[in-house]
């Protein structure tokens, strides 16, 4: 389901993909559409699937669980363990489904609330982390992600161009100007911490990609 407006460029990467991802996962995608609930890009959802795989983790931090997506899809591209962290207790409620029915719950821990209460209390570290939750709070939960990091962690942020309204491609509506600000600082902190080799990929609504040195 699409919840950005895509570029030109987005939709030549779409017309590659032909609509064959690497992992096939059209019933969840199906209920998102049925929910009303946004998920992964499709070639967010593929860039997704060949870092999980490049980078081989044991631990997975998620901060945005939704339905179940793309947990689903790091789960079947790798053998880690996931935590991930929603506050929809409907959302959950699908998620847990969508886990039982992949075979994988016994590879999840669900921790259901507000991730900025959350993160801080989660001990030990992770080779990877997906940020996909509220865009505004992506700075509030930078610090201690960055200390769950161990060298060499990747930590990829989906959704940092905020369909152009970041480069000024768009203009930001009053209602989103906050969001735009917050996510802003985000991406100024991320990029100028030397801790981290990071760069901004252009795929679905921007993703962000940052190595631990």
């Amino acid at each position: 389901m699409s919840y950005y407006d895509r570029t030109k460029t987005e939709e030549y990467l779409l017309s590659l993909l032909d609509g064959k991802l690497s992992i096939n996962l059209e019933d969840v995608r199906k209920m998102a559409r049925r929910e009303e609930t946004p998920i992964v890009s499709d070639t967010g959802a593929q860039f997704l699937v060949q870092m999980v795989k490049l980078t081989n983790p044991k631990r997975i931090l998620e901060i945005g669980t939704a339905i179940g997506y793309s947990g689903l899809l790091m789960l079947l591209s790798s053998n880690a363990q996931l935590y991930t962290i929603d506050f929809n207790e409907r959302a959950l409620q699908l998620a847990k489904e969508n886990f039982d029915k992949y075979a994988v719950s016994s590879r999840v821990r669900v921790l259901p609330g507000d991730a900025s209460l959350i993160i801080p209390m989660i001990e030990g570290s992770f080779d990877f982390i997906f940020l996909d939750g509220p865009k505004g709070r992506y700075y509030e939960y930078l610090p201690y992600l960055k200390k769950m990091m161990r060298p060499g962690a990747v930590l990829l942020a989906d959704n940092v161009l905020y369909s152009g309204r970041m480069s000024g491609e768009e203009s930001v509506p009053r209602s989103k100007q906050t969001i735009a600000d917050r996510l802003d600082i985000f991406i100024k902190e991320i990029t100028t911490d030397s801790d981290f080799i990071t760069s901004i990929i252009p795929v679905g609504d921007g993703m962000c990609l940052a190595v631990r040195k």
